[in-house]
């Protein structure tokens, strides 16, 4: 974890497993830190309604480090564990070392360019037109690349995994997609 994220690199994380529909905390209530999810999925939700899921092996709770209150309420979506690493050493930490701050710098802007680009996806009315703008957006233009579950991929796009593969077969089809792998593509010529 400490080569993905060195601002981290010597904070020891709290685990906490969390049995399905358990609240891991509430909106108000005072932040313990920065949390990754080591299984399963969290729903973070805002006055009932779904704001993000973070998945196994995501972060979420940046920028509570920074609020006296949660905005949110995170529950596990179905058995899951989290770690959490705490807001005071995550703090202490970056305020001793200036270049671990500007890697949590670094860390908090690429987590803001991928919600733009999720945002933009989200404005694309058109399936098709969706799915060929994620995949120019993780370098499907310049090369074939190796995409996560497409169950995964589908909910990201706000897509039914059903209407996600009726698509992207007709994208195959039509020649604009071109598939060399189970889950790995690329963008034919009449895409680019």
């Amino acid at each position: 974890m400490a080569a993905e994220l060195p601002f981290l690199a010597g904070i020891r994380p709290v685990r906490r497993d969390l049995a399905a529909g358990e609240t891991l905390f509430r909106a108000g209530e005072a932040p313990a830190g920065l949390y990754r999810v080591a299984a399963g999925r969290i729903v973070l939700a805002r006055a009932g309604a779904r704001v993000h899921v973070a998945e196994a092996g995501n972060f979420f709770g940046e920028s509570a480090l920074f609020d006296p209150a949660h905005k949110v309420d995170a529950v596990a979506e179905g058995a899951a564990a989290v770690e959490c690493y705490g807001a005071g050493p995550v703090l202490l930490h970056l305020k001793a070392h200036p270049d671990l701050a500007l890697a949590f710098a670094a860390f908090v802007a690429r987590r803001l360019n991928g919600t733009r680009a999720r945002l933009e996806l989200a404005r694309i009315r058109s399936a098709g037109d969706r799915i060929l703008a994620f995949l120019r957006q993780s370098g499907a233009a310049e090369a074939a690349i190796e995409l996560p579950p497409l169950i995964g991929v589908a909910r990201e796009l706000g897509m039914t995994h059903e209407a996600f593969y009726r698509t992207l077969r007709r994208l195959v089809a039509d020649g604009l997609v071109i598939r060399e792998g189970r889950r790995r593509l690329r963008l034919g010529p009449g895409a680019l």
